[in-house]
């Protein structure tokens, strides 16, 4: 007789010793055969005592070794009633995609729905439409208002693909193509158009990382009105059709001039925000909208006979009373010339990234850029510093500092960055033109 094989019996089958000696006897002591004859013939010849044990005991496995399980709760269905009437939300501003308000609010609640039911609903969703309609604006009009006088507000929406890749609705126009260019000349500012197509990846990233960039919303609030269209959306194909773009390039960004309606730049597919800020930078820098343009020389009249050599003495002798002398003219350029410029005094080490820290790209007349990050409270004069820092000719010779839009020259002072309307700023830097 085998005590480890009568053991392991007993430990697996949960039956005694007698029993298991039977078993093992049985099948001459091979331990498979025993247990599976064990388990197949219902676990007969165990005794009652060690059975009255076990059911006393309330094991919680029974001898195949499968644990109870209690019965399944009954079902219940229940209906929930009431909630935001999400078709009396009349009030909010609807994107300029062609939608009407039903059919507004119904693609949203359809598109939420099937969400999770089809595997490329990502790409299905107008992402626009979600984006307003969860945000929870105020209303514009108080018709809709309640008994008590408060108007109602859709709930705050949870994190969602739709909130991740949502349209830059705080910068975004909100209304026809011509609206947006009347707006554009009445604040003298480019009309910058991004058509996209949801089903386009590249449409969802320029949402996600450029657009909702800070530096980049800070260059087009300041220079810009910002006009985003769907492809699917009737204002969308007519606006392609008359300016003559490929839908399958997109997603495309453009600039028009609001005051003729010219195209004056294209750009496809999706750009990095740091790209795209140093392409608006450099845009409103060369250009600024509303500007006279430069007429050519008209030529001089002809001569309506054949000067005489007196006439032309006479003509010589006047030119030179009207020249002013040498002397007058060395006295005015050391009256103009401009001070020498301050010491340099190296900045402090650059702060890390945080609340309180802004950025600012500064563009130079070689066509490079410097950009650095700032405390908010950090002196303008401090930029000044950063130039001669970065450029060792700054040091010695003088230069100046300007916003790109609207074009103004800043002054070296201890005024504040916040205070000066600096934070995310781009300038651009200039050689003075005396010497």
């Amino acid at each position: 007789m085998d005590a480890e094989s009568l053991t392991s019996f007993m430990a697996i089958t949960g039956a005694d010793g007698a029993t298991a000696q039977q078993y093992l006897d049985l099948t001459n002591w091979n331990m498979e055969e025993a247990v599976n004859l064990f388990m197949e013939s219902g676990g007969s010849g165990t005794s009652g005592g060690n059975g009255a044990a076990s059911s006393g005991n309330h094991d919680p496995f029974d001898p195949y070794g499968q644990q109870d399980v209690r019965a399944p709760d009954p079902s219940k269905r229940q209906r929930l009633v009431g909630g935001p009437d999400l078709s009396s939300h009349s009030g909010y501003p609807l994107p300029s995609h062609g939608y009407g308000r039903q059919d507004f609010f119904q693609s949203h609640l359809a598109s939420a729905a099937s969400a999770a039911s089809r595997p490329d609903a990502l790409f299905q969703r107008d992402f626009a439409a979600e984006a307003v309609a969860s945000l929870g604006f105020p209303r514009r009009t108080s018709s809709n208002a309640d008994a008590d006088g408060a108007s109602s507000r859709p709930p705050e929406a949870a994190q969602s693909l739709s909130q991740l890749f949502q349209p830059p609705v705080a910068i975004m126009f909100y209304g026809s193509l011509s609206e947006a260019r009347q707006l554009a000349k009445q604040e003298r500012k480019w009309l910058l158009v991004n058509v996209q197509d949801d089903t386009v990846f590249a449409s969802l990233r320029l949402n996600r990382d450029t657009w909702n960039d800070d530096f980049v919303q800070n260059l087009i609030t300041s220079g810009f009105v910002f006009w985003q269209i769907y492809i699917s959306s009737d204002h969308c194909k007519k606006f392609c059709s008359l300016y003559q773009l490929d839908q399958s390039t997109l997603p495309i960004t453009c600039i028009l001039d609001p005051v003729t309606g010219q195209k004056v730049v294209e750009w496809h597919d999706y750009i990095e925000p740091q790209t795209m800020a140093e392409k608006l930078s450099d845009f409103a820098c060369l250009n600024s909208p509303g500007a006279p343009v430069a007429r050519p020389a008209e030529p001089s009249p002809p001569r309506s006979r054949e000067w005489t050599e007196d006439d032309e003495l006479a003509a010589a002798i006047a030119a030179s009373l009207e020249q002013p002398s040498d002397d007058g003219m060395k006295s005015e350029a050391a009256q103009a010339a401009p001070p020498p410029p301050p010491a340099f005094v190296p900045l402090p080490d650059e702060p890390v990234d945080g609340p309180t820290v802004t950025r600012v790209q500064i563009r130079t007349t070689a066509g490079s850029r410097l950009m650095r990050r700032f405390e908010k409270t950090a002196p303008v004069s401090d930029l000044w510093r950063f130039v001669q820092q970065e450029l060792p000719e700054a040091r010695t010779r003088r230069f100046e500092l300007r916003t790109t839009y609207p074009p103004a020259t800043l002054t070296s002072s201890d005024t504040t960055l916040a205070e000066a309307n600096l934070v995310n700023a781009s300038l651009m830097m200039q050689w003075t033109t005396l010497e």
